[in-house]
């Protein structure tokens, strides 16, 4: 079995979680790395919530950045659905 792979983010409160890197990977079209992790967090229909960001790397630290443009969302959105195929 797989181990899980977990990261600290800093919850828009302020406090620090962890949460569960789901996957990381990079689109060609954007030449931008993303990742996907949930804090296991059941949504309003009781689905773990999943998040997605931009993965940046700077120095050795990692940031996530949001992602705004409605094209990379459509990718990001096909990214998922591939997994929950799998």
């Amino acid at each position: 079995m797989e181990e899980k792979q977990t990261i600290i983010v800093l919850a828009e409160d302020g406090t620090e979680k962890e949460a569960e890197v789901l996957t990381v990977f990079n689109m060609k079209s954007t030449g931008k790395d993303y990742i996907l992790y949930t804090l296991n967090e059941p949504d309003e229909n009781d689905m773990v919530r999943i998040y997605a960001s931009i993965l940046v790397e700077k120095d050795g630290t990692y940031s996530f950045e949001v992602i705004e443009s409605d094209e990379e969302w459509v990718q990001v959105k096909d990214v998922m659905k591939q997994m929950a195929k799998a």
